[in-house]
């Protein structure tokens, strides 16, 4: 959460080295006693030192990551406005029944865009499926509480350091609308066809599960 500001204070800098890395790492491991203090109570100084050892060694990727965005003036232009705010927005719709929090809503001019955090990896190139989806479902969020349009949004892959733009399609609004209404039918007690798969054999919930698949749900 605190990337923003690690490429403003690096912007005039050639590259984010390992001693900002470092520092923020300290930092953050600092404040998270007092963010999670009850979790956090039985949890030793060797563990938190285990943690920092295992956390250095994405140093390398998240240099790379960060330095590269040093040197792109759109995503730095982007940190500049992350870090003008300092709370994760509440967004709400009664339209399409959702709620969330993303990790900012960017201003540009006119539009706004969702960022979002993962710390998994990244694709080679864009964002995954599920992380479009997601970007989708808060920017249809924050275009029916605002009246403005929202047609892209950033994932970044906190793991290697990467903001990655995406722009939002026609197509990724119909699969959002589609898990929706999948959820308001589950909610209303109609099952959706059970798809079998190599996972069900060790899903704790496969005993219990005897929704049967439906003949057309075989063409889908």
């Amino acid at each position: 959460m605190s990337y923003p500001y690690v490429l403003k204070d690096s912007s005039s800098k050639d590259d984010v080295t390992f001693e900002d890395l470092d520092n923020l790492l300290l930092q953050v491991l600092d404040n998270i006693k007092m963010i999670y203090p009850v979790e956090m109570e039985y949890v030793t100084a060797e563990i938190l030192d285990k943690v920092a050892d295992d956390l250095r060694t994405y140093f390398p990727g998240m240099q790379q990551g960060l330095s590269a965005h040093a040197k792109d003036t759109e995503i730095l232009r982007l940190s500049e406005t992350l870090c003008l705010h300092d709370s994760e927005p509440f967004l709400s719709s009664e339209k399409l029944n959702m709620i969330g929090m993303p990790y900012r809503l960017a201003e540009n001019g006119v539009s706004l865009s969702p960022v979002i955090i993962k710390t998994g990896n990244p694709p080679e190139n864009g964002v995954w499926l599920n992380d479009r989806l997601h970007i989708t479902s808060f920017a249809m969020l924050a275009e029916d509480m605002n009246g403005r349009p929202v047609n892209s949004g950033y994932v970044l892959y906190a793991r290697s350091g990467l903001f990655r733009n995406v722009i939002i399609r026609s197509t990724d609004r119909r699969y959002v609308l589609q898990a929706i209404g999948r959820v308001r039918k589950i909610k209303e007690g109609k099952m959706p066809d059970k798809k079998e798969s190599a996972l069900c054999d060790t899903c704790i919930y496969s005993e219990m599960c005897h929704v049967k698949p439906s003949l057309i749900s075989k063409f889908f």
